[in-house]
C-alpha cells in the first residue's frame, strides 16, 4: 500500500519540484519521484513486500516502462513463472515488476490478469503514451484532473489540489448526492473537473492530451455472466465444501507479504469467517482488532460477539475503546481536509482502530465486501416483497417516515419503480432538509444520480435476478464510492493497509451468480456462507442479524464539554461557512437539547459539522448563498 501522484505534459516536461507531502503518511517508508518522456511520476511507500528491492518508481530490466504503483497482486509469484517462460527478466522480487512485465506482454488487457488491488501510472517509452488503470472493484483510489497542457493525478483529493495548484468550484450535484445518498455517483467528485477512475478501467495518455482515452479491461457485468453460464440454470445446492474452499483460497492469497499482518474482528459473520480463515493458517495467535464505545451500555456493542469469536478461534484480541474525546481529536482529521466530508460517525471509530491496530502490524484484513458478494444486506432480502407489499407500504410510508428499520423498508417498498427503490434503502437520513433546499435552489441537479443508476441497471442482461442487479449496482457504485473510499483513508491515515478478501475475481462474480434460492432463506441472507462455516464458528455468530455500529454520538454532543464546545465553535460561529446555505437559527435548531435527544438528530448535527469541517478547507472563502 502506497501514494502515488504525478503529472503527465503535453509536451516537454518543467524541472519542478514534485510535493510528495501530501502523500507521506501513505507511504512514510520511502518517497520518490521520476521524470519519463512527458510523465513526471511520484511514488510514496509503505513496504508489505520486497521490502530491500521494491522502491519506486520501478523501470523494467530494459527500461521499456517505468511504474508506480499502489496495491498488491496476490497471484504475482505464479505470474512470475509464466512471464519468465515467456522471456522476460526480473530484478526484484517485487509484485510492482511483474505488473510491468505483464502490461509489456499483454498490454492494457493484461491487468484483467491481475489478483489483487491497485492503482497505478506507467509510462511507456515505446509508445510515448502514459496510463493509470485502477482495480476491477474500485479498491484503491485513483483521482485526476485535466487542462490543456497538463493532466495530474493523485491517490486522494488534497493531494490532487496542491499537485493541481488551484482550488475548483464545488461540483453542488456532487455535494447534494453525498448528503443524500452518502457519496457521489459514477465518476463524480465533490470538485467539478476533478473525477475518480472508474474501476477496472484504464486511461490512455498519448502525444496529444485532447486524445486520451478510457479502455475497460474488466466488466463486473461480464464476470457474473460468465459465472452464471457455467453455474446453468438448475436448483442444485452449492456444496458448503466449494464456498469454503473459495473463501479459504481468497482469504489465503490475502495474507502474502513479508511483514506482520492482523485483522479487524467486529463479531459479525463477514469478519469472523476471514479471521477464522486467517487464525487456521496461522503460526502463532492471531492478532485481532474490535472497538467498543464509552457509556455504550445502551446500544449495541460488537465486542461480547468479537470476544466470543476471539476465543473460538483462539485469536489474541485487541478491544480499542472510543470515546466523545476521540471524536473531538479526530472529526478534524478525516474531515477538515479537502478530502472530506466523512461524515459517517464509525469513520472515527475506523481511524481509532486503525490507529491502534498500525502500533502491531502494517496489514490488516477485513469483511468488507461479503454483503454485496453473497447478499447479506437486509434490504436484499426484503426487496423480493415490493410487488406483493408495495400499495401497503404506500399506506405506511407516511405515518412511519423513515424511522427505524421499518420505515425505510415501508420507504423503499413503496416505490414501484427498481432504479429509485434501489437507491432509497441507502438513502441518507442525517441530510439537513433547509441545506438540500439550498443546493437545489442554486443548481444542484438530483436527476443526475437517477440516470447513472438507470442507465447502469439498463446494462445488466435480460436473464438476471434483480437481486443479481442490487448486488452489482452495490458493487458497482455503494462500495467503491462510498465504502472503499472511505475504508482506504482511514486506514491510511494510519499508514497501514486493508485488505478484502471478500473481494476478488476467483470469488466474488461466483458468489454473484449463484441462484437467489441459494443465497437467501426468507429474510435472511448469505446462506452459503452460514452453511459453509457452520462447523467452525459459534452458533450465535452464524445467527447475529445484520447490525452496524452504534453509538451514544447524542449523549456525546450533549453532555460531553470538549466535544459539545467543537460543534459550538464550528457550526454557531459568524464565520460557519453552511451560514451560506442555513440561517443561524436553522445551526441553532440542530445543535439543541431536544434535536440531540434522538439518533436522527445527532446524525444531523454530526453530518453538519463534518461538511462544516470539510468547507473550511475546501472552499478558503465562506460560502454564499
Amino acid at each position: 500500500m502506497c501514494g502515488i501522484l504525478g503529472t503527465v505534459y503535453d509536451r516537454q516536461v518543467p524541472t519542478e519540484w514534485l510535493d510528495l507531502r501530501p502523500l507521506q503518511h501513505r507511504g512514510p517508508d520511502a518517497q520518490n519521484s521520476l521524470v519519463q518522456g512527458t510523465a513526471h511520476l511520484g511514488h510514496t511507500r509503505l513496504s508489505i513486500i520486497d521490502l530491500a528491492s521494491g522502491a519506486q518508481p520501478m523501470s523494467d530490466v530494459y527500461k521499456r516502462a517505468t511504474i508506480v504503483f499502489n496495491g498488491e497482486i496476490y497471484n504475482h509469484a505464479a505470474l512470475r513463472r509464466e512471464l519468465e517462460g515467456a522471456g522476460h527478466h526480473f530484478a526484484t522480487r517485487s509484485d510492482t515488476e511483474v505488473i510491468l512485465a505483464a502490461y509489456l506482454e499483454w498490454g492494457v488487457p493484461g491487468f484483467a490478469r491481475l489478483r489483487g488491488m491497485y492503482a497505478l501510472a506507467l509510462y511507456d517509452r515505446r509508445k510515448r503514451s502514459t496510463v493509470l488503470a485502477r482495480d476491477p472493484f474500485g479498491i484503491k483510489p485513483l483521482f485526476w484532473t485535466q487542462t490543456p497542457q497538463r493532466l495530474h493525478f493523485a491517490s486522494e483529493l488534497g493531494a490532487l489540489l496542491s499537485l493541481a495548484g488551484h482550488q475548483p468550484d464545488l461540483d453542488l450535484t456532487s455535494v447534494l448526492e453525498t448528503l443524500a445518498h452518502r457519496y457521489a455517483y459514477g465518476t463524480h467528485t465533490l470538485y467539478q473537473g476533478v473525477q475518480r477512475l472508474e474501476p477496472g478501467t484504464a486511461l490512455i495518455v498519448a502525444d496529444r492530451l485532447d486524445m486520451a482515452r478510457s479502455v475497460r479491461f474488466v466488466d463486473l457485468t461480464q464476470e457474473v455472466e460468465r459465472h452464471r453460464q457455467e453455474l446453468g440454470y438448475g436448483v442444485r445446492r452449492i456444496p458448503a465444501g466449494e464456498v469454503e474452499a473459495r473463501v479459504a483460497d481468497s482469504v489465503s492469497h490475502h495474507t502474502i507479504a513479508d511483514v506482520p499482518l492482523g485483522c479487524f474482528l467486529s463479531g459479525g459473520l463477514d469478519s469472523s469467517v476471514v479471521a477464522q480463515r486467517l487464525s487456521a493458517d496461522c503460526a502463532g495467535p492471531l492478532r485481532a482488532y474490535s472497538v467498543g464505545f464509552q457509556g455504550a451500555q445502551s446500544e449495541v456493542s460488537e465486542l461480547p460477539h468479537a470476544r466470543v469469536v476471539a476465543a473460538a478461534i483462539g485469536a489474541e484480541l485487541q478491544e480499542v475503546e472510543v470515546g466523545p474525546a476521540d471524536f473531538a481529536d479526530l472529526a478534524p482529521v478525516l474531515s477538515g481536509s479537502p478530502n472530506g466530508p466523512f461524515a459517517d460517525p464509525a469513520d472515527v471509530a475506523m481511524l481509532k482502530l486503525s490507529l491502534a491496530a498500525a502500533c502491531d502490524v502494517k496489514v490488516v484484513l477485513s469483511g468488507e465486501g461479503g454483503d454485496e458478494a453473497f447478499a447479506g444486506y437486509p434490504k436484499y432480502a426484503a426487496d423480493r416483497y415490493a410487488g406483493l407489499l408495495g400499495p401497503a407500504m404506500k399506506l405506511a410510508r407516511a405515518p412511519l417516515g423513515r424511522r427505524g428499520r421499518l420505515g425505510i423498508a415501508a420507504d423503499a417498498l413503496a416505490e414501484p419503480r427498481r432504479a429509485v427503490r434501489w437507491m432509497r434503502w441507502f438513502e441518507n437520513d442525517a441530510a439537513p432538509a433547509p441545506l438540500v433546499s439550498a443546493l437545489l435552489a442554486e443548481g444542484a441537479q438530483p436527476r443526475r444520480a437517477l440516470s447513472w443508476v438507470e442507465d447502469r441497471v439498463a446494462r445488466y442482461p435480460a436473464g438476471w435476478s434483480d437481486l443479481q442487479r442490487m448486488q452489482v449496482l452495490d458493487l458497482e457504485s455503494w462500495l467503491p464510492n462510498n465504502l472503499l473510499h472511505r475504508g482506504d483513508y482511514t486506514t491510511m491515515q494510519a499508514s497501514i493497509e486493508q485488505r478484502v478478501p471478500m473481494l476478488d475475481l476467483s470469488l466474488t462474480p461466483w458468489a454473484v451468480a449463484l441462484p437467489d434460492h441459494e443465497k437467501l432463506s426468507g429474510l435472511r441472507g448469505k446462506m452459503p456462507v452460514r452453511r459453509a462455516f457452520a462447523h467452525h464458528l459459534p452458533k450465535q455468530v452464524l445467527e447475529r442479524p445484520k447490525s452496524g455500529f452504534r453509538l451514544p454520538l447524542g449523549e456525546w454532543l450533549r453532555s460531553d464539554p470538549g466535544l459539545r464546545a467543537m460543534a459550538h465553535d464550528h457550526l454557531l460561529t459568524p464565520g460557519a461557512r453552511l451560514r451560506g446555505w442555513l440561517g443561524g437559527q436553522d445551526l441553532e435548531r440542530l445543535l439543541s437539547p431536544q434535536a440531540l435527544a434522538t439518533t436522527g438528530g445527532a446524525k444531523l448535527a454530526w453530518t453538519a459539522l463534518c461538511l462544516e469541517l470539510w468547507l473550511g478547507a475546501a472552499q478558503p472563502q465562506p460560502v454564499t448563498a
